[in-house]
């Protein structure tokens, strides 16, 4: 864990080395640059908290590779690009995405982390409508799309929703 300090620069990319790593928090701590692709490296993830720092680009997809990632948090950034469908593929219950500028639409594979019980994606540019799989979601507790550019009806499989 390195949060809330005054860091500088950017994560480095040889984090990706450290192949038996559980968490990794750097939270609150001024840093910039994009997220390493080489994070998807690290098999035994669970928690992975880049909150409250000044990072950009896009998401990088490889998070996918993340088979026991339960912990996913990267609000309040600059983060641009779409949601990567991979992390459809994941184990995730809580996901944290919301006050960047990520855009595109919600990946429809998002329906598919049957244990996702919080997903905010809430102030970000995300576009189209809400895709029905997100109905898949039984065990969500709290979904958070507001403030996008969401458009469409409401789909009625979010009745399936707890």
């Amino acid at each position: 864990k390195l949060g809330e300090n005054q860091l500088s620069g950017s994560i480095p990319s040889e984090l990706g080395n450290l192949r038996n790593l559980k968490r990794l928090h750097i939270f609150y701590c001024g840093l910039n640059g994009t997220i390493p692709s080489e994070l998807g490296n690290l098999s035994q993830l669970i928690e992975l908290k880049l909150t409250h720092n000044q990072l950009f680009g896009s998401i990088p997809s490889e998070l996918g590779n993340l088979k026991n990632l339960s912990t996913l948090f990267m609000e309040e950034n600059q983060l641009n690009g779409t949601i990567p469908s991979e992390l459809g593929l994941t184990q995730i219950n809580d996901l944290r995405l919301q006050y960047n500028q990520l855009g595109g639409t919600i990946p429809s594979e998002l329906g598919n982390v049957k244990q996702l019980t919080r997903l905010h994606l809430l102030s970000n540019m995300l576009s189209g409508t809400i895709p029905s799989e997100l109905g898949k979601l039984t065990q969500m507790m709290d979904l958070e799309l507001s403030d996008n550019r969401l458009n469409g009806n409401i789909p009625k499989e979010l009745g399936n929703l707890k």
